[in-house]
């Protein structure tokens, strides 16, 4: 039971967060009895019910002055010896696992473990928790071990979490997308909650590339089964932000910080139900707005369709498609392959371009639909996910339609972003 509790700062509260390990070189740690450390649980809020569904279990001690302040630090302070550090743990947890076996309605508990530990771990540490568990009488199901995504070796690790799982308890991995090797700790651990790393979220909420980064994680999270959780929620937009990360379960100062004691199950459920509301007034007013652009992209595809049909690829109006965001527009046949030049939409007008003639863009995920709905005589346009054009590096839609049974006109577009950011504030709207 390592972890802090983060860097926030709740305002008016005489409990400190936020220390460092350095801080502790001017306080070192003065009391390393394990009966002057405490259990303090933060919880996690479902977001489908609204509901605590668990808690993460922090450690906690008091400073010379008397003050609350977390004790992740120790665990990792190589002046502090191993013994000490694993005496303090597993009284630690000994204290979280109790007061969960007098509270069976209180959800799950996790307890942290870091992979740096491996070197000195031994399948005796395990089964001293499972059979804290055991004793106890915890159904194990309730009991999460979150490892922190920091190095260790692999194999040591996958050895650790089947021990875990064989005793029938969930693992999670902590500060997923901190580390420089993730997917292979996804498919060697398999584990069953993956929690995205504070900074990386905090960042990502703000748009821009990290945010690119936190979505393919929790895309490639989801893939492979495992529960996403946000943690550092410290505002609504970050909220926002984590349902459209799919996040199962958040976790931060928003909801409730770490305290000594467990709450009633329905705490944050009324928070939540206004939470869901604004994100859904914010999020359908962003999609009208993508869906009346959509709506002017197709009418204009429809007016190039018939520019095209007439051989008058270039006659069309030029500054009407630049506004709505268009790119450019290029013909390809019925197995994928570019037979005209793209007509690239720019300031002064329609030029052509003959370097991708010949491409083939039928791997495109949108292609094969465009086929497949032809194939059943449905004459529909088809409109892709928005991906980021490795040239301009730009977001873009493509939009497709048949003009004759062989040829296909497609057409590049520039579009927003209808993910909610932080930064997105002007989108807001109250109920």
């Amino acid at each position: 039971m390592q972890k802090s509790a983060g860097a926030a700062v709740m305002p008016n509260t005489a409990v400190n967060y936020s220390l460092s390990p350095s801080a502790y070189q001017a306080d070192p740690w003065h009391q390393l009895h394990p009966e002057h450390f405490f259990p303090w649980y933060q919880p996690f809020v479902h977001v489908a019910s609204g509901e605590i569904a668990g808690y993460e279990a922090l450690a906690r001690t008091k400073n010379r002055d008397g003050k609350m302040i977390s004790a992740g630090p120790l665990f990792s302070d190589p002046t502090v010896s191993f013994p000490n550090k694993l005496t303090i743990d597993r009284y630690l947890r000994q204290q979280a696992l109790t007061l969960f076996a007098q509270q069976s309605d209180a959800g799950f508990i996790t307890l942290n473990i870091s992979p740096e530990w491996l070197q000195h771990l031994s399948s005796q540490h395990t089964s001293m928790t499972v059979a804290m568990v055991e004793k106890l009488g915890i159904d194990p199901s309730r009991v999460i071990i979150e490892i922190t995504e920091q190095g260790g070796d692999i194999e040591a690790l996958k050895r650790l979490v089947k021990s875990y799982h064989q005793a029938g308890m969930k693992i999670a991995i902590d500060d997923f997308g901190a580390g420089a090797s993730q997917v292979d700790r996804i498919i060697e651990l398999q584990p069953d909650i993956i929690k995205l790393d504070m900074q990386l979220f905090k960042q990502a909420a703000k748009g821009g590339a990290h945010a690119d980064v936190a979505l393919s994680v929790t895309t490639l999270a989801q893939r492979a089964g495992s529960r996403i959780v946000c943690e550092g929620v410290e505002t609504e937009d970050e909220f926002h932000f984590g349902l459209e990360c799919g996040a199962h379960y958040m976790q931060g100062w928003l909801f409730q910080p770490a305290a000594p004691g467990l709450l009633a199950k329905q705490s944050c459920h009324e928070q939540m139900s206004t939470l869901r509301k604004t994100y859904l007034s914010r999020k359908t007013i962003r999609l009208s707005d993508t869906m009346m652009h959509n709506i002017e992209v197709k009418d204009a595809v429809y007016r190039l369709r018939s520019s095209v049909m007439a051989n008058r690829p270039t006659t069309i109006d030029a500054e009407r498609l630049r506004a709505l965001g268009v790119a450019r527009y290029y013909l390809c046949d019925s197995g994928g392959t570019q037979r005209s030049a793209n007509f690239e939409v720019t300031a002064s007008g329609i030029e052509t371009c003959n370097e991708c003639i010949g491409y083939n863009w039928s791997h495109r995920p949108y292609f094969p639909t465009l086929i497949a709905l032809q194939r059943i005589k449905q004459q529909r346009m088809v409109v892709s996910p928005i991906y980021r054009d490795t040239n301009s590096l730009k977001l873009c839609k493509t939009f497709g339609i048949f003009i004759t049974p062989n040829e296909i006109l497609l057409v590049d577009v520039h579009v927003d972003d209808h993910t909610l950011f932080a930064e997105n504030a002007r989108y807001k709207a109250g109920f």
